[in-house]
């Protein structure tokens, strides 16, 4: 969101932010929403065991439901649509001439929110849950059947809420704008279109990795293979099959490798299952200690079991590192189908372990996959063309 913004404000677009929760810090352009304060009768009504949040009934009937015999819940996330934030109230909102959703889970409340805003809308897809209910990845409605209906409640009020706006659906690949187009969850008329993230590619730009190397302590000459995502314990990310296929490399090959990864803190489980020596960074904010990550990797790995686009891996592309992954999603696109990286069946060890032996062994062909992908991405991905998208949207749409 906040790179889009960036590309917005470069190309002469006045784009502002509401946030649900945080702190803008010495951002003159971002703001926190209000929250509707709760009223001395619902209060009440909790202390004595009556829930009246319509979001907290919703989350009680999805721990009933998961509670159920012989069920083992197995998904990443299920947001209620609701929410006690008011971005809506606030002055920005009030005098835009058109609003963009992000990923606004918990932030906006649909049936409030859409009911107050009579103007363009913007929805920007992150993943898949603005056209779903709660989910927000169909592999999730998929693997947990009992909590269909009530995915189907929440999709059915979100829908209300749309009806009679005047709405465009931005994706951040071409497989999530079809997915969402073919969702049949927006009203007629709306618009559909894909807008890639943009990356600052001088910013993220191969560094020399010798350097990179001793920063963190890595022993020269270990070929070292990467992997990042916001949480390594969320099985969506792969994660898991990633140390399955390391499990199986040849031991002459995976003597002279190491794992280097990013991330919230994996599950000391997790950590019993590394086969190889194994640093991790911890989460890093830092935008220069990514950059520095990714030019210490020789291979990238994005083993994602379910993905919108592949941020991380677009990342390492741009720092000029081989990557593998998955062919799933807009993961897919993120390797521009195969000519920025090599692209796996998700979740098989044994096709992931094929790759990786490949590239491991051929630093020639790893050298040629990571300069064609830089190249994909500087031209793709440009923060000015990104804009200027940006720029042609909102003049339509305020035309």
């Amino acid at each position: 969101m906040l790179r889009y913004h960036e590309a917005m404000l470069a190309a002469g677009l006045d784009s502002r932010i509401i946030v649900g929760s945080g702190s803008p810090g010495a951002e003159s352009r971002v703001a926190v929403s209000n929250r509707k304060p709760t009223s001395l009768f619902r209060r009440i009504a909790h202390r004595v065991g009556i829930q009246l949040d319509p979001a907290a009934k919703l989350l009680a009937a999805l721990k009933r439901l998961d509670a159920g015999a012989g069920r083992q819940p197995s998904y990443e996330l299920f947001s209620p649509p609701f929410s006690d934030c008011t971005p809506e109230e606030h002055p920005w909102a009030r005098d835009a001439d058109a609003v963009n959703l992000h990923w606004v889970a918990g932030t906006i409340d649909w049936p409030r929110f859409f009911r107050r805003v009579a103007k363009p809308i913007v929805i920007t897809l992150h993943d898949q849950q603005p056209y779903l209910g709660g989910f927000h990845y169909t592999r999730d409605l998929e693997n947990n059947p009992w909590l269909q209906e009530l995915d189907a409640r929440v999709r059915a009020i979100k829908q209300s809420a749309l009806r009679g706006h005047q709405i465009t659906v931005i994706g951040n690949s071409e497989w999530n704008t079809r997915e969402a187009e073919a969702s049949g969850f927006f009203p007629e008329g709306t618009g559909f279109q894909t807008v890639y993230y943009p990356l600052d590619t001088k910013l993220y730009a191969p560094r020399p990795k010798d350097a990179a190397r001793a920063a963190f302590g890595i022993e020269p000459g270990k070929t070292v293979i990467g992997f990042a995502c916001e949480e390594l314990n969320n099985p969506r990310k792969g994660f898991a099959v990633l140390l399955d296929a390391l499990g199986r490399l040849p031991a002459s090959l995976a003597a002279q490798c190491c794992l280097l990864s990013f991330g919230r803190a994996p599950a000391q489980t997790t950590k019993d299952r590394a086969p190889m020596p194994w640093l991790h960074l911890g989460h890093l904010d830092s935008d220069v200690l990514k950059v520095a990550a990714y030019s210490t990797m020789d291979v990238f790995v994005a083993p994602s079991l379910a993905e919108a686009f592949g941020q991380t891996a677009l990342e390492a592309l741009a720092c000029g590192t081989a990557v593998i992954g998955s062919r799933t999603g807009g993961l897919t696109q993120a390797l521009f189908g195969g000519e920025g990286g090599v692209l796996v069946e998700p979740g098989n060890p044994a096709a992931l372990l094929e790759a990786l032996t490949s590239l491991l062994e051929q630093p020639e062909r790893r050298d040629a996959l990571a300069i064609a992908g830089r190249s994909l991405v500087t031209e793709r991905h440009a923060p000015a063309r990104v804009g200027k998208q940006w720029l042609q949207i909102c003049q339509t749409l305020c035309a």
